[in-house]
């Protein structure tokens, strides 16, 4: 690999999430947001928390971080390569079993152990647009088989990278031939423009949420990651969701907290903990991606 070659797949992983900044939490900068949510008819937040399980780490820490989860009344959903529910299925199969909802998150792997730490390989940027619906064909399959439940949702490996407005619409046409219901695939900025939920293809897509200070970076475990090699997660990742909580419930604004992280990231890490404790104790509901793409199909009759 070039020394070009490798400094783009080093950087590859913080362009597929954003980075974060800082600045002051503005009404203004989600009124769009706002007022589709409330079309919508939602009338207060809800949680939408997801884990890509994208590494062997992954699997391990799954069940531990699903039953803290469980005992706060917070559900998840996962999305796994189907490369890695082949490799480990039993932890993932015992989710199943607990209830847990799974989406297709491509059947090819999404990292690799490099000398010292995992990084990302399969970017659909990189790859035409036959082998990308390849992928999520193959990855469907692989959900089926080894969870036993075909899935109903999708998300793109490093979705990030995956954003043109042809590439979101292949993943949202291929994702409604296969019949789901919905897609989780894009980045903070569309739902700025077109709400928590909105209509595409027949199917519903979900946005990533960023946080009331920086809507437009999501507020994900990686990008708040201190150390990125034995991640170490920091307590900016609790303050920018402790913010938010109070933001829009203070206000009584309608949101779906569409966040997510990476098991292995968040296992006995502190902010991560705290701030599920702050989520549970501020009665924010907890849904599924199917209970919330079906409360958006329901709430609004174009859906």
């Amino acid at each position: 690999m070039g020394a070009l070659a490798l400094l783009r797949q080093m950087l590859r992983p913080l362009r597929s999430r954003g980075s974060a900044t800082s600045e002051t939490p503005s009404l203004q900068r989600h009124e769009g947001y706002i007022a589709a949510a409330r079309k919508l008819g939602l009338d207060r937040p809800y949680l939408f928390l997801s884990f890509d399980c994208d590494t062997d780490l992954d699997a391990a820490a799954a069940e531990d971080v699903h039953a803290f989860l469980e005992s706060l009344g917070i559900k998840a959903t996962y999305a796994v390569p189907g490369a890695q529910l082949l490799k480990s299925p039993e932890p993932y199969r015992r989710l199943a079993q607990r209830g847990a909802e799974f989406m297709n998150h491509g059947g090819l792997p999404h990292a690799e152990w490099n000398g010292d730490q995992w990084v990302g390989i399969t970017f659909y940027d990189s790859m035409s647009p036959e082998e990308a619906e390849a992928d999520i064909l193959r990855g469907h399959e692989i959900v089926t088989e080894v969870i036993g439940i075909a899935p109903v949702g999708f998300r793109a490996p490093h979705f990030g990278c995956y954003q043109k407005p042809e590439q979101v619409d292949l993943m949202h046409r291929v994702a409604a031939n296969i019949g789901y219901r919905y897609c989780s695939t894009t980045i903070p900025s569309f739902g700025l423009r077109s709400g928590p939920a909105y209509e595409t293809h027949g199917l519903v897509e979900i946005p990533c949420f960023g946080s009331a200070r920086n809507p437009e970076t999501i507020l994900d475990s990686w990008t708040y990651l201190t150390d990125r090699k034995n991640y170490t997660l920091g307590n900016q990742y609790l303050e920018l969701m402790s913010e938010t909580i109070d933001f829009f419930l203070k206000q009584k604004l309608p949101a779906v907290f569409t966040w997510y992280a990476d098991p292995c990231h968040v296992l006995n890490q502190p902010p991560f903990m705290r701030a599920m404790e702050r989520l549970a104790k501020a009665g924010v509901v907890s849904v599924a991606g199917v209970e919330l793409a079906l409360m958006a199909s329901k709430n609004n009759k174009h859906l």
